[in-house]
């Protein structure tokens, strides 16, 4: 497959914007009087909403602007927006659009103004994980030099959730596995582990599914996939697609616009999951340094030095390498990470602008990854990369890590 850069048509004039939706993120906080206006003669639009809270004086606030089908880009904000916003009536956003989404038009788009406590979590954070704060963020290519199916830039919002610091070890992978054998769990795969400290690899999307439910009962959390609509049996053994219980608490996988807005560290519009520049090299990630893309400074190297000894796979252990922004480990290379998604090329033109879960599903029958690996080209390690696997497909380069909702 060559690389494909997508270029954009656009409209001549920029016709009237109008309302608009309203939602809030959390009970006690209440987003009202919402309003809409394009200043006469300019690009500029301004949104004004009130807002009340019964818990805090200070609120995040985020805004999503959809056309009707999917999230249009929405980044050049200034006023009333992000975290820290204090409560009451009057406030104000206002919107270049002349910057963001030049030269369209439309009659049906919508305004979200959502607002939370700003993503606020419980005093104790679940051993191992992170938590990553609600709030949107800009999915998608923003340098124009990946494929067709990382386009168009949308701009999601999420809702707060919990990530695992590392990609998942083979130490945790077998302590669990072994703890399911005896409650009624099988697998497909039994999963390898180059070290206690490596990522499990060698695991197919069920056997992952199947194990976060066993971590969920082992630690007495509610599972988070079941074997039918009715939410009533829980996944443990087959080759059947499990259904989703979002509201449980237990772990599951992440759906891609997490696992994106997890690797970007908070910071949208970098290249990789790292904010001070737009290059890799090895001192930064485990991969495969090839001389076709500019921005690898490793070119050449071939397989990471370090991690290159003995049989493959050369996986390296976790958390070797710096941290991203939220201080998330290995987000680019080391292993693929799998996804809850459906896998399908053509969804970011209709993917919803808040807490989008996938399709419902896939042409070709795959599920998403994310990451890159130690086996991949540079290009695989970016945060906008998509890779499409059959649920049944295990290799050497493929692992997870889980999340648990706030």
């Amino acid at each position: 497959m060559s690389k494909l850069t997508r270029k954009y048509s656009l409209r001549t004039t920029f016709a009237a914007l109008v309302l608009l939706a309203v939602t809030a993120a959390q009970a006690t906080v209440t987003i009202t009087n919402v309003t809409v206006a394009q200043r006469p003669g300019t690009k500029l639009v301004d949104i004004g909403y009130d807002v009340a809270s019964t818990g805090t004086n200070r609120v995040a606030v985020s805004l999503v602007v959809s056309n009707g089908a999917a999230a249009v880009s929405a980044t050049t904000l200034s006023g009333d927006i992000g975290s820290g916003v204090a409560t009451g009536t009057g406030k104000a956003i206002v919107w270049n659009a002349g910057a963001d989404w030049n030269r369209n038009v439309g009659a049906g788009v919508r305004f979200y103004v959502m607002a939370d406590d700003g993503g606020a979590v419980p005093p104790v954070v679940p051993e191992g994980m992170v938590p990553i704060p609600a709030g949107s963020f800009v999915m998608g290519d923003t340098f124009g030099e990946g494929w067709a199916e990382e386009l168009p830039l949308h701009t999601n919002y999420v809702s707060a959730f919990y990530i695992d610091k590392y990609e998942m070890t083979w130490s945790l992978w077998s302590t669990v596995k072994a703890w399911s054998g005896g409650n009624g769990y099988s697998y497909e795969s039994a999963g390898l582990g180059k070290a206690a400290d490596h990522p499990v690899q060698t695991v197919n999307w069920r056997d992952c599914v199947k194990w976060c439910n066993a971590r969920s009962q082992k630690e007495g959390l509610t599972p988070c996939y079941y074997n039918e609509t009715g939410l009533t049996t829980i996944y443990k053994t087959g080759t059947g697609t499990p259904y989703p219980r979002w509201t449980a608490n237990g772990y599951r996988l992440p759906t891609e616009a997490e696992w994106e807005k997890a690797a970007r560290g908070g910071v949208s519009g970098h290249r990789f999951p790292w904010s001070n520049n737009d290059t890799i090299s090895h001192s930064q990630a485990n991969y495969y340094a090839v001389s076709r893309d500019s921005y690898d400074l490793s070119a050449g190297a071939g397989y990471h030095p370090i991690f290159a000894t003995g049989a493959e796979p050369y996986t390296s252990l976790v958390g070797y390498f710096a941290a991203n922004g939220y201080g998330l480990y290995d987000m680019a290379g080391n292993v693929w990470e799998w996804c809850w998604d459906w896998y399908d090329s053509a969804y970011y033109q209709s993917s919803p602008g808040i807490d989008p879960r996938g399709p419902t599903s896939s042409p070709s029958g795959c599920r998403v990854m994310r990451g890159g690996t130690w086996y991949d080209f540079a290009v695989s390690a970016r945060c906008a990369d998509r890779l499409d696997a059959y649920p049944s497909n295990a290799y050497s380069n493929f692992g997870f890590r889980c999340v648990r909702g706030l």
